[in-house]
């Protein structure tokens, strides 16, 4: 399959949907490659025509197209901006958004594809959680991402016109690469205050908030004495390291009282507390309010 995509100039799968895959929250619709060499026109002919796109009139898709260039270079351009692409770089275009792209005309370029949509990718674009530059994705490891770019598109062709939820689980992975993690993102952040070992244990303590912690158990992770860790920590933080573990407990606890519907159970079990009387006792004194009470002014206040 790597020999055929290095022949030939291009190719591409226009996807069928049937209606179980219609159904899913993610899909793909189209894959393919192109290889333009110096001077060659572009676009290619032969797409289907709600694929055409003319530089001179660009084009808008109902869906997200997701292009990745391993050699060469072009320029990709929306109503927000032209950009200039290079190998090793890839691009996105959302649902809706005139658009339009071509190789450098003296260099050329070989490029993949993928368009795919779903109420899963359109969520993600609501929540703005892909990393973007203007339309430039923003990678970490460009490797990774083209060999598993590569495999998808050679999946695709390999199964000659057939969908599949295969296609759709790994263009997920794919868009993995540049997606934040908006859940993570909206728990409480833990101070950092330039002292290694004090950071450290915050980050145990707020890694293990689902576990019961203690004071001697924090000790044990950072193999320090347990007087000296907490002098350390006290005299960089100015609190103590059972206030930090409470402090942690609460902050969970009351993240998930607000944006969840679990039962009070489940939020003693994961907050850290070891009963219902120990969390109502942190709720009284921090909020003055109950853990229910919380969670129901949480919900009059977002109303």
């Amino acid at each position: 399959m790597m020999l055929e995509m290095r022949r030939t100039n291009w190719r591409a799968h226009a996807l069928p949907l049937h209606d179980h895959l219609f159904r899913e929250p993610f899909y793909v619709t189209h894959a393919g490659w192109e290889r333009v060499v110096p001077h060659q026109s572009y676009p290619h002919s032969g797409q289907p025509y709600y694929y055409d796109m003319s530089w001179a009139e660009g084009r808008i898709l109902g869906e997200f197209c997701l292009s990745f260039i391993t050699k060469g270079q072009g320029e990709v351009e929306t109503e927000r901006g032209r950009q200039p692409v290079r190998a090793n770089q890839a691009w996105l275009y959302l649902p809706g958004e005139w658009h339009r792209h071509r190789p450098t005309s003296t260099v050329g370029w070989s490029n993949q594809w993928i368009k795919f949509n779903g109420s899963l990718p359109h969520q993600w674009m609501r929540d703005r959680a892909f990393r973007l530059n203007g339309n430039l994705v923003q990678l970490a490891d460009t490797r990774l991402f083209e060999r598993q770019f590569r495999h998808l598109v050679e999946s695709i062709d390999a199964a000659d016109g057939r969908n599949s939820l295969q296609f759709s689980w790994q263009a997920i992975g794919l868009l993995s690469h540049f997606l934040m993690d908006q859940s993570a993102a909206d728990q409480p952040k833990v101070a950092q205050s330039g002292d290694a070992v004090v950071d450290s244990v915050r980050a145990y303590i707020w890694s293990q908030s689902h576990n019961q912690i203690s004071v001697p158990d924090v000790a044990r992770h950072t193999r320090l004495n347990r007087r000296t860790l907490e002098r350390c920590f006290k005299s960089v933080t100015g609190t103590t390291l059972l206030n930090e573990i409470q402090q942690c407990r609460i902050s969970r606890a009351a993240l998930l009282l607000r944006e969840t519907d679990v039962p009070i159970k489940y939020v003693i079990g994961r907050a850290g507390f070891s009963s219902y009387q120990q969390i109502r006792l942190a709720f009284q004194k921090h909020f003055a309010v109950s853990p229910e009470e919380y969670r129901a002014n949480a919900r009059s206040a977002a109303k």
